[in-house]
């Protein structure tokens, strides 16, 4: 059986280094999955090492959370789009996002239905285009006094906090991230000025929590690098935490000048003892994490690493020895090159691999 192996020693330790990095409350981001831990599992163990609050993007993995001991501490980070969802997310005790007017009413209306008061947290688009209320330096609809006295009409919320969403933080040059704090921050004066409590303040994710400690505020949104898996340089003793757990299901002898997988793009050179790992990209093997930066530099540096990487090996440990895979990895299988080592059928098979990507039928395993 394939495994997800969770070693609660490292993922604690990673947990205690972020926490020994800031004042700020911190907010656990446990969108995909617990990115890959299990949803949770995962946000489970979060609690038992200190963190309160927790954020997702899907309104599903809000309301699981909600009803398994995390009511009243789950922020969803996506507005509601249909009033069906702003009634789920209000009987469900969860902090809603409101970037819109649109969803402020939508979320006031349900609130009354429901007779309750919703807890919200506005959202400002200081520069991703995503969901917010526009800072009054854009051509936007409503400007940022018009929001406020909208607000100050609605009855059944209760704001609980504002943030933002940074939209370049693993960037090598600050300026526009410069850009974006200061926009949040001059939109957070003029809006308490205007009498909105603005209460949580929180816009640092993961990459500037580490890179900009002076814009940690009043919280903090922590996901990738709980996990040890960030895109900026780890001068933190932040550990990788997962690697896949499998097994040897079939032992083959091939011979000289046998091809091996889809669309022949190796053929052995020797007679070769094949391991069938019943491993492949359906469960997240192999999958490349998605290429998420787009300055020049990173598209050069994107092209000179494929070069280098072309017919690159690929390695899993067997038997506490590294071992090439071979051929292409296919949709359920990996076939390892055991020539060189002792190996038999059941022999463990350590992969490395991002949780994020491993299919959620696969067991998670805290150790």
């Amino acid at each position: 059986m394939n495994k997800l192996i969770i070693e609660k020693d490292k993922l604690k330790k990673n947990i205690d280094i972020i926490k020994g990095l800031t004042k700020a409350k911190i907010i656990a981001v446990v969108k995909g999955n617990g990115y890959g831990l299990g949803l949770l599992e995962y946000s489970r163990f979060l609690s038992e090492n200190g963190i309160s609050l927790f954020a997702v993007s899907d309104i599903n993995d809000a309301v699981l959370l909600s009803q398994n001991g995390f009511e009243g501490s789950v922020i969803l980070l996506s507005p509601p789009y249909t009033e069906e969802e702003a009634d789920i997310i209000i009987a469900n005790n969860i902090i809603c996002t409101v970037g819109s007017i649109a969803s402020a009413a939508m979320v006031d209306k349900s609130s009354a239905r429901l007779n309750t008061i919703a807890k919200v947290h506005i959202k400002i688009d200081t520069g991703f285009g995503r969901f917010g209320f526009l800072t009054d330096d854009n051509n936007n609809p409503y400007n940022i006094e018009e929001v406020c006295n909208y607000l100050s009409t609605l009855s059944n919320i209760e704001v609980t906090g504002m943030y933002t969403h940074l939209s370049f933080s693993f960037s090598g040059k600050p300026e526009h991230i410069n850009v974006q704090y200061n926009k949040f921050q001059k939109t957070v004066e003029l809006m308490k000025e205007k009498g909105v409590k603005t209460e949580m303040l929180h816009i640092c994710n993961s990459s500037a929590f580490l890179r900009f400690p002076h814009m940690h505020m009043d919280a903090v949104r922590i996901g990738s690098a709980f996990l040890g898996r960030i895109p900026v340089e780890n001068t933190y003793g932040l550990q990788k935490i997962g690697y896949l757990k499998s097994n040897i299901v079939e032992i083959r002898k091939l011979p000289s000048g046998h091809n091996v997988g889809y669309a022949n793009t190796y053929t052995t050179k020797r007679p070769t003892t094949a391991g069938i790992i019943p491993v492949g990209f359906r469960h997240g093997f192999g999958v490349e994490k998605s290429r998420d930066t787009f300055r020049f530099i990173d598209i050069l540096r994107y092209i000179y690493n494929d070069i280098k990487s072309f017919n690159k090996k690929i390695y899993v440990m067997v038997n506490g020895s590294y071992v090439p895979v071979i051929g292409r990895i296919s949709m359920y299988h990996t076939i390892a090159d055991l020539t060189d080592i002792n190996a038999k059928t059941g022999d463990e098979v350590i992969l490395s691999i991002n949780p994020l990507y491993i299919s959620p039928d696969v067991k998670r395993e805290y150790i």
